[in-house]
């Protein structure tokens, strides 16, 4: 516990820095508390608070209407920031004195593995329930979407921007209707070279589909906000239907996603097995071309996530069904000069190498993919793998860790690899935390040691306090090895949260 007393000068007031408390499981829970005595002016009728990320200014209110008390709980800052406070008095009038002197508080960092709550969604006409992970800007700004809230409760397109005080301002870019613009995006968002950005609806759109079929939907920035245009409307036919995933930009900005459903319908899938597609840019718009319609048998069905391209331009993904027997696929598309040829490079027994697998596949420089499966494993609580290729072509699947519930189980999100290796990645359910029916999720850590041992660690277990659970999008990485993801419930204000691990 810290204490300051500054005598303040133009309030008349003293202003006390009662100090900050780091509560041990959360980053979240970290306050500074300040209390001032009274002003000594006439019809004083209250007071604000203002923060800084820098000494002496630029100041930003905190309290949003004014505060009669003198007290106040910012319970809003971050691990390893300094921040500046000061106070102005308001009389009867509506006039504002100047600032008090000023009070500086230190957080402590927390070291590797605290969280800080960047943003909590409020639902309503803020976003609700972000399904999936974020993306960085070149200024290192955050961009997502959320599967419900917004105006229409359709879902969102939003923006977290750090400020100058420490902390994080949310402004939403796009609110969808539900109707030809799109509905409940599932997928993250992709970025251009000229700062566009792209993304899929599941719903929405054309008509033919219950809810819609879905959309792939750009957002084009300006002096003025955000403009969103449809680029693609799915039919629900042979073209795809309700795209999840993110899409995949190639050097020439032809885009490359999913579908969960549509392309050959037929008995096997009465709404078809799934797609893969891509979206070429022309003179008159953008043209969709199915580059493999799933059939539902060993070769896959209903992929649910993205894509991935390895350098010779061949496209690896997920398929959630389908596979030898039925429990999931790993697909590997070849190009070539009369279309795309479509290989299983590995399909899941149900055993212990997994099934069911969800997330989206990455690759390491040496052209491993690395993956989760929902379920199976030794206890059925979903596994990490690694796809090794051989010089025979085939591949080899290497089972990197196992869940079992407790601390974490059940994966839907993919991995993300650090430069040292490491992998990163989230549980949906499982982990200590019992506030949440089958498990609140957690974060975890799998390092190579050598001899092709990985060594399993929780960095974070989600669900306590106002914290997130259920975390279901893929994290990302800062230059500094900072972790950032989204959880689609809880947090302070129950509809979700963006998060930040520290390294």
């Amino acid at each position: 516990m810290r204490n300051l007393t500054l005598q303040s000068k133009s309030v008349g007031s003293l202003v006390t820095l009662l100090g900050f408390l780091l509560l041990p499981a959360f980053a979240s829970a970290q306050s500074v508390n300040l209390t001032w005595d009274p002003s000594n002016s006439q019809n004083i009728v209250g007071y604000n608070v203002y923060r800084g990320g820098s000494p002496n200014g630029p100041y930003t209110k905190l309290n949003s209407t004014l505060d009669p008390n003198t007290a106040y709980s910012d319970s809003t800052v971050q691990a390893g920031k300094t921040y500046y406070y000061v106070t102005t008095a308001v009389d009867s009038q509506g006039v504002e004195s100047g600032y008090s002197n000023q009070s500086e508080a230190s957080i402590p960092g927390g070291g590797s593995g605290s969280e800080n709550s960047l943003y909590s969604f409020a639902g309503g006409n803020d976003p609700k329930l972000p399904y999936a992970g974020l993306i960085f800007d070149k200024a290192g700004n955050l961009y997502g979407t959320t599967e419900f809230g917004g105006t229409d409760n359709q879902g969102t397109v939003f923006e977290i921007t750090p400020n100058s005080n420490g902390g994080w301002t949310e402004s939403v870019l796009y609110n969808f209707t539900g109707s030809e613009d799109g509905a409940q995006p599932y997928g993250s968002l992709a970025f251009d070279s000229s700062g566009n950005l792209y993304g899929t609806t599941n719903f929405g759109g054309s008509t033919n589909c219950n809810l819609g079929c879905g959309t792939v939907f750009k957002l084009t920035p300006s002096s003025g906000g955000w403009t969103e245009s449809v680029l693609y409307t799915f039919s629900g036919g042979s073209d795809g239907r309700e795209p999840y995933a993110r899409l995949l930009l190639d050097a020439s900005g032809n885009l490359y996603g999913t579908t969960l459903l549509g392309g050959t319908i037929g008995s096997v899938c009465s709404s078809g097995c799934g797609t893969v597609f891509k979206l070429t840019h022309g003179s008159s718009g953008w043209t969709e071309s199915v580059l493999y319609a799933f059939e539902g048998g060993a070769d896959g069905a209903s992929p649910y996530d993205g894509l991935a391209f390895d350098p010779a331009g061949n496209l690896y993904g997920t398929a959630y069904a389908g596979g030898a027997s039925a429990n999931g696929a790993i697909f590997k598309l070849t190009p070539g000069s009369s279309g795309w040829t479509e290989s299983v490079i590995h399909s899941f027994s149900g055993g212990y190498d997994g099934t069911h697998p969800y997330g989206d596949l990455i690759l390491d420089t040496t052209g491993n993919l690395y993956g989760t499966a929902y379920q199976g494993g030794h206890q059925g609580y979903g596994i990490v793998f690694q796809l090794q290729p051989n010089s025979n072509g085939r591949w080899k699947e290497k089972l990197l860790h196992g869940f079992a519930n407790t601390p974490a189980g059940n994966p839907v999100a993919g991995l993300v690899m650090d430069t040292a290796g490491n992998l990163y990645g989230t549980t949906m359910l499982g982990a200590v935390t019992s506030t949440c029916t089958n498990g609140c999720g957690a974060l975890f850590k799998l390092t190579p040691s050598t001899g092709g041992a990985w060594t399993y660690k929780v960095v974070h277990d989600f669900g306590q306090g106002t914290d997130g659970y259920h975390p279901t999008g893929d994290l990302i990485l800062d230059s500094t090895g900072n972790l950032y993801g989204t959880t689609q419930a809880g947090g302070a204000q129950g509809s979700g949260m963006v998060f930040q691990i520290m390294h």
